[in-house]
């Protein structure tokens, strides 16, 4: 009986352990091209069996004692890091390339070729400030310059939108996944309780959910001890068992108008914390790359206004004006125009500024000088309605504030206003005799006054009169003031300002470059380390499918030898 006994569960548990394991090899090799496929292995363990006749313990054949993934915890938390911050690089170096070529540095009509085209048109003018072409030449340039700013924030507006856009395609992804994991979570719990050793399928399929989880937000995953897993976006739940908080995301308007989408937990309305992930990557390259870069040239845009206008306020044209309206309004006509409350872009300071009254029949020209008041003593402080009623004492010329908070001067027939020596730059604040009229990137353009009537442009600084052209001193000195420092820009002039806001661009993507290769090669090793451990040699597993074939042919043989032994002892009984 021992022969019959033992013997035949030696055989039928290799025959069976053998068949399992061949089966483990073969679904191995079926799941070789899968990514989502971690490598199974068949843990066979010796089986305690009776003892020999001789009094030894020999055993009772084998079996299949689990079914082992062979995966690597920490190398599969050090990939999801892995995955986060290449996400990050990547789509740091998507948006880093659309910005550079919205600055098309490598053209010939760049804005930094743009700005010494501008002000070297000036230059040109300095020579010949009676010329009409020199004279159009500098307001084609002008032309120019502000559309290339113009184009500039335009596009990187449009870059902001496109990012607003994945973001919410993205959250919604997330979303969808987060679910898929808390789906699996239960399904695993459920599928183990029932059967010993783990779901593999199931996990496999949770922990690729997870890897692409990890693409687009970086997350950390907690395993339980019932097989499911909780899943955290810094120190908040993302998922926990079979619950899936979920994502959404809301559209605020900044203090600029602009719109920036916020990804946000649906229940708390919460802000997530970004600390890696496509999603992370995308908010970095709107707000500090494409909307720095709007702000970049709003800092140009204003600066260029400001520095050009302040000269060019001070200067006079080939003829004087018989009629202008300041370009730009006053919050308030009572308020003192260096105040918060007057809302003037440019803020004016004490000082004066003539006007000259020129009567174009005899040529004589009478300057008379408008004080500014500003120092905030004996509240007599200059507001738009004082500075109307100063202007509107000089001989010939009358001065209104018009309801739309706007000055207007205007010559009596015969005469002709010219303005200069403005020391209080009220002229340029208020937008009188400018070369350029708005405040930012998106509404700096030439002054249409001057579009209309080039012979205005303010290239002399002395007064002419009758038919005596003016010098051409104004125009050298607007030509200077791409070089000139100036406190608005810390020190720096609007050519370098500008040549180091390009020269940033070039820099962040020179490192989002490198960003993206460092993280590149680390997912290279990564991935290395888990194929080795969790993945499919098909070499390795041709190897065990003839040792498990061996074997189970062995078991086979063995179960054979021992049949014909029962045999020859049951033909002796009978």
């Amino acid at each position: 009986m021992g022969l019959i006994g033992t013997a035949l569960q030696i055989g039928r548990s290799a025959l069976l352990s053998y068949q399992s394991a061949l089966q483990i090899v073969g679904n191995n090799i079926s799941n070789a091209g899968s990514d989502e496929y971690t490598r199974q292995s068949a843990r066979l363990s010796p089986q305690m069996g009776a003892f020999l006749p001789e009094g030894m313990q020999a055993g009772s054949g084998v079996a299949l004692v689990a079914l082992q993934r062979n995966v690597d915890e920490s190398v599969e938390n050090r990939l999801r890091l892995g995955l986060s911050d290449q996400g990050t690089a990547m789509t740091q170096r998507e948006a880093i390339g659309r910005l550079e070529s919205v600055l098309n540095e490598l053209s010939d009509y760049d804005l930094s070729t743009l700005l010494e085209q501008f002000f070297g048109s000036f230059s040109s003018l300095q020579n010949n400030p009676h010329d009409q072409s020199a004279r159009g030449i500098v307001l084609t340039a002008g032309e120019s310059l502000v559309n290339e700013i113009g184009r500039q924030s335009k596009d990187a507006l449009t870059l902001v939108d496109e990012i607003n856009k994945e973001l919410v395609d993205l959250t919604t992804q997330v979303d969808r996944i987060a679910s898929e994991v808390a789906t699996l979570n239960v399904q695993i719990v459920e599928a183990e309780s029932r059967a010993s050793g783990q779901a593999s399928a199931l996990r496999d399929q949770r922990d690729s959910k997870l890897r692409e989880l990890s693409g687009l937000i970086e997350v950390q995953v907690r395993a339980q001890d019932n097989g499911s897993i909780n899943v955290y976006i810094g120190n908040e739940p993302l998922v926990q068992a079979g619950l899936a908080r979920g994502l959404i995301t809301e559209t605020r308007i900044d203090a600029d108008g602009i719109e920036r989408v916020e990804v946000q937990y649906a229940d708390t309305h919460g802000a997530i914390a970004l600390l890696g992930g496509r999603i992370e990557g995308l908010v970095t390259s709107r707000d500090s790359y494409a909307l720095g870069h709007m702000r970049d040239l709003d800092t140009l845009a204003r600066s260029l206004v400001h520095e050009v206008n302040k000269v060019h306020s001070q200067g006079q044209g080939l003829v004087g004006f018989t009629d202008v309206t300041s370009t730009n309004a006053v919050a308030d006509v009572g308020a003192a125009l260096n105040t918060a409350a007057a809302g003037l872009d440019l803020t004016p300071r004490t000082g004066s500024f003539q006007i000259w009254v020129t009567d174009t029949t005899t040529g004589t020209s009478v300057a008379t000088t408008i004080h500014v008041d500003l120092d905030g003593l004996n509240g007599d402080d200059t507001t738009l309605a004082t500075l109307a009623t100063a202007i509107d004492g000089v001989d010939s010329v009358t001065a209104t504030v018009q309801a739309d908070r706007r000055i207007r001067i205007s010559a009596a027939n015969g005469y002709e206003i010219t303005f200069g020596e403005d020391s209080s730059h009220a002229l340029a604040a208020v937008g009188i005799n400018t070369f350029f009229t708005g405040r930012m990137a998106t509404d700096i353009k030439v002054n249409p006054v001057l579009a209309a009537d080039s012979r205005l442009l303010a290239a002399a600084k002395t007064n002419f009169a009758g038919d005596k052209p003016g010098d051409g001193d104004n125009a050298g000195a607007i030509s200077e003031v791409g070089r000139q420092t100036t406190a608005t820009l810390n020190g720096l002039s609007v050519v370098e300002f500008y040549n180091r806001v390009a020269g940033n661009v070039a820099t962040n993507g020179y490192a989002a470059r490198a960003a993206q290769s460092a993280t590149d090669a680390i997912m290279a090793s990564l991935q290395a380390q888990r194929e080795s451990l969790s993945g499919v040699s098909l070499d390795e597993e041709a190897l065990q499918l003839v040792r498990m074939e061996r074997a189970f042919q062995g078991a086979a043989r063995y179960v054979s030898v021992v049949d014909e032994l029962i045999n020859e002892l049951l033909a002796i009984a009978r």
